[in-house]
């Protein structure tokens, strides 16, 4: 069943002119990015598979293009689309980090949100300069759900060709905790003392989990 079979009035697209994209549901608007079903799926049926099968958008955010090619209905074509689609929200919600702009504050809000769903632990740097704009920023490392390893001469190479001043470090808790734990202390510590050998300070280092933020304690100035 293509879209053709579903009466006009309710077809996606049809609804999306007459209502506005914010009118329609997230299956709606993958249908509509989908374009058609195939043989024996109507579009919107090919939509719900996706949306049961990876989780909702937050799966599907993460979603890779083998993943995407494996779907019974999608061929290259629909995949790439999604796929872009997908990449095209990601770029928007985290807006360019172009050198010498201010607003890392803000980035601690966005990095809380993107890593909210994940069930490993990241963890990411950011970079500023001495009056504290925003230089760049790396997700450095991951792992399991109790601890992601940090390689500290990475992290510090990549500063230094920042031309980095401060460094802020942040890291996600999967289990929901917003408390660190020793071994956090213990890194922010000899992190701190890396960057003076290098002339550089440490601006905080804060513990995110679901969708929120924390500082750790004592790692702020």
């Amino acid at each position: 069943m293509t879209s053709l079979a579903i009466p006009e009035a309710e077809r996606p697209r049809e609804r999306l002119f007459s209502h506005g994209p914010a009118a329609l549901s997230l299956q709606e608007l993958l249908a509509v990015l989908l374009r058609t079903g195939c043989s024996s799926r109507s579009v919107l049926a090919v939509a719900e598979d996706l949306i049961r099968d990876f989780g909702g958008l937050e799966g599907l955010a993460r979603i890779t293009s083998a993943e995407l090619l494996s779907v019974k209905g999608l061929g290259k074509a629909k995949a790439a689309t999604l796929l872009a689609s997908l990449e095209l929200g990601r770029r928007l919600r985290a807006g360019a980090v172009e050198e010498g702009q201010p607003g890392w504050r803000s980035r601690l809000s966005w990095w809380a949100a993107d890593l909210a769903a994940e069930t490993r632990e990241y963890v990411v740097a950011l970079y500023l300069d001495d009056r504290e704009r925003l230089l760049g920023e790396d997700r450095l490392s991951y792992g399991g759900l109790n601890g992601a390893y940090l390689d500290v001469s990475y992290l510090l190479r990549r500063a230094v060709r920042h031309e980095t001043s401060r460094v802020v470090l942040l890291h996600n808790h999967p289990d929901g905790s917003l408390v660190g734990s020793a071994e956090d202390r213990a890194l922010t510590e000899a992190l701190r003392r890396r960057l003076e050998l290098l002339d550089m300070k440490l601006a905080g280092h804060f513990v995110m989990a679901k969708g929120e933020f924390r500082p750790l304690a004592g790692s702020c100035l």
